[in-house]
């Protein structure tokens, strides 16, 4: 009876170990894991480096950046040694978001450039927005848009935003350059 019992608290561990994860991390551990690999470049970048001239912002626009706290951005730089690295981290990237949890704003694919908009949330407030973007002979970069009460329909107008040139990103993408491209 004593070897039944201790068999069924075994199964009853191994079920429960086996249901705590499915071998994919989820992107904040990513995120954690890999903030201190030599291969990767872990920045947290706060919303007011981005030049806003906020007289050519509408007020869902302006309601939208104000609501972006910070960036958390990290970088993987390709080459000639770690390119093995480099596909595999980007495979596991790629598999973590492909989670259902996450909704899908945007592909990118613009020849040897590819990439993804996602985020997470429902309709009425969005917790986070992912991009993911690669390029195979440069790297790839994972960018976290964290912060409050963001909205769906306000992200989407601050992305206009940044198409028609009110959000100066330039120095967002200097500091990226230099990640990808450094003197």
């Amino acid at each position: 009876m004593k070897i039944l019992k201790n068999i069924v608290a075994l199964v009853t561990l191994v079920l429960v170990v086996a249901s705590c994860g499915n071998g994919t991390p989820s992107l904040q551990e990513y995120y954690v894991n890999n903030a201190d690999n030599p291969n990767f470049i872990s920045l947290d970048i706060p919303a007011s480096i981005l030049g806003v001239a906020s007289n050519s912002l509408n007020e869902k626009q302006q309601e939208a950046f104000n609501s972006v706290k910070k960036l958390n951005v990290l970088a993987f730089r390709v080459n000639e040694d770690n390119k093995t690295d480099y596909e595999s981290e980007k495979t596991t990237v790629q598999s973590i978001l492909k989670d259902t949890k996450y909704e899908e704003l945007m592909v990118i694919n613009s020849g040897k450039h590819k990439g993804v908009v996602k985020y997470l949330g429902d309709d009425d407030t969005v917790d986070e927005v992912i991009l993911f973007g690669s390029d195979d002979e440069m790297g790839f970069a994972l960018i976290r848009v964290l912060g409050n009460k963001m909205k769906p329909e306000n992200m989407m107008s601050l992305v206009e935003a940044v198409q028609k040139g009110a959000v100066d990103s330039g120095a967002l993408e200097s500091q990226l350059k230099g990640i990808f491209n450094p003197s």
